[in-house]
């Protein structure tokens, strides 16, 4: 759900630990009730699913890519979103870490709407913070910066607390309609036993021109099941 960014495309998932003593390697398989990219719905409000595979090396080097089924229109056809991402990852202090790399997005049938960021963040043990650059977001020519701050606190082993939130600024390229500032934010509890997670989050966002999933519909918000299994 790189969660909410790139964490928040695989499930926010891309949650990447700094400065192991081993190289790890892991999956997770996720069934969502709607597919929700920084606010917006990539799946047209409906249930969909999604598969991430990530590898963590012992120098810093860490690579991935994530699956997703989505829906870019109301008459659209499904589709298979494709997103990967590779970066360094290191420690300023014991308890800040760093992380810098890039992201490609394709989409299976609308392959005009690809696009590819680099992005930078600082990370604590319970919060993480990232800022995203695209010369061609979504395809659509437009320059945009994007930034996140995600947080999870623990309430016991087993539930933890979630919160995201986002802000999608146009900085360059074509002109295009509704090209402001958009917000985006999230709040949740999951809850986690071995290698099982359901979460329940209210996600909202600000629909935007430059996104192509508009449906005709007006900014909404919506609560978002996950169950995931990782491995």
């Amino acid at each position: 759900m790189p969660t909410a960014g790139l964490r928040v495309a695989l499930g926010p998932v891309l949650c990447l630990a700094c400065g192991v003593a081993f190289a790890q390697v892991g999956g997770s398989i996720a069934f969502l009730s709607d597919y929700r990219y920084r606010g917006v719905s990539l799946s047209d409000d409906r249930p969909t699913f999604r598969l991430g595979l990530g590898y963590d090396d012992p120098s810093g080097w860490f690579a991935g890519a994530s699956l997703a089924g989505v829906s870019l229109g109301p008459y659209a056809r499904r589709q298979v979103q494709v997103l990967g991402y590779a970066g360094y990852a290191g420690r300023v202090s014991d308890r800040i870490g760093w992380e810098a790399g890039a992201t490609g997005v394709h989409f299976g049938a609308d392959s005009y709407d690809d696009y590819g960021e680099v992005f930078t963040g600082l990370n604590g043990e319970r919060w993480s913070m990232r800022l995203h650059y695209s010369p061609d977001y979504f395809g659509s020519g437009v320059r945009t910066v994007y930034g996140e701050f995600n947080v999870g606190l623990p309430l016991s082993q087993l539930i933890r607390v979630t919160a995201h939130a986002g802000a999608l600024q146009r900085v360059g390229g074509v002109r295009a309609q509704g090209m402001g500032l958009n917000l985006d934010a999230s709040l949740g509890l999951a809850i986690a036993r071995d290698a099982w997670e359901v979460r329940l989050e209210w996600v909202g966002g600000e629909r935007s021109a430059i996104y192509p999933t508009l449906y005709g519909r007006e900014s909404s918000g919506a609560l978002v099941l996950t169950a995931a299994i990782s491995f």
